[in-house]
C-alpha cells in the first residue's frame, strides 16, 4: 500500500466514526431529535423536513464512504460529507457570532458536552478532513476513458475515409474480409 491509500483509509475511517454514530443516534430517538429540531433557531416547517432528511443523508454519507473499491462512490460520499459539514459549521458559526437569540445545541453523543466554540473547531476539522478526502478521491483528468480508443478508430476509419473518397457513408465503411460470410479463396 502506498502513502496515499493509507491516508485515504484514515480519512474514511475518521468520517465513518463521525457519521455512523450521529445517524444512528438520530434514528434511534426520532422523537427526541424532532423536539430538538423544534427548539433550533430555524423555521418550524424546516423541522419536519430535516427530521427525516438529516439522518438519511448522514447514513447515505457513511454508506458511500464505506463503499469498497469504487472510487466514484467514495468521492460522492466525500462531497456529501463536505456539504453536510459545511452546513453544520455555518450553523454553529452563526451561533458563535451571536446571530441567534438563543443557542440550543441539538448534538448528541460525545460532542453534546462541547461548548459552541469547541464545537465550531470540531466541525472545522472534519470539514477540512472531508475536503482532503475529496482531493484524494478525485479522478485524474488526463486519464483515458476505456471507450476512447474505439471511438478514435471509428472516426479515423469512417469519417476520414469519407473525407478522402468523397463518397457516401456506406461506401466509406469498409470491413475487413475476415468478417465476410463467404470468404474469397485466393
Amino acid at each position: 500500500m502506498d502513502k496515499k491509500s493509507i491516508i485515504l483509509g484514515l480519512i474514511r475511517l475518521m468520517l465513518l466514526l463521525l457519521w455512523v454514530p450521529v445517524a444512528v443516534d438520530k434514528l434511534w430517538d426520532l422523537q427526541g431529535f424532532h423536539s430538538t429540531l423544534l427548539r433550533q433557531p430555524i423555521p418550524e416547517w424546516w423541522a419536519g423536513i430535516l427530521f427525516w432528511l438529516l439522518p438519511l443523508l448522514e447514513l447515505l454519507t457513511a454508506v458511500l464512504i464505506a463503499w469498497r473499491k469504487n472510487r466514484r462512490r467514495i468521492h460522492q460520499g466525500m462531497w456529501l460529507s463536505t456539504l453536510l459539514m459545511l452546513g453544520f459549521t455555518l450553523f454553529i458559526l452563526f451561533g458563535v457570532l451571536g446571530w441567534y437569540e438563543k443557542r440550543p445545541c441539538g448534538c448528541g453523543s460525545v460532542i453534546s458536552g462541547l461548548s459552541w466554540e469547541d464545537h465550531l473547531w470540531f466541525n472545522a476539522v472534519f470539514l477540512i478532513v472531508s475536503i482532503i478526502g475529496i482531493w484524494f478521491t478525485r479522478t485524474r483528468s488526463g486519464r483515458r476513458l476505456p471507450y476512447r480508443k474505439p471511438l478514435r478508430l471509428f472516426f479515423k476509419r469512417v469519417v476520414g475515409a469519407r473525407r478522402l473518397l468523397g463518397g457516401s457513408w456506406l461506401h466509406a465503411m469498409r470491413f475487413p474480409r475476415k468478417f465476410a460470410l463467404f470468404r474469397r479463396r485466393a
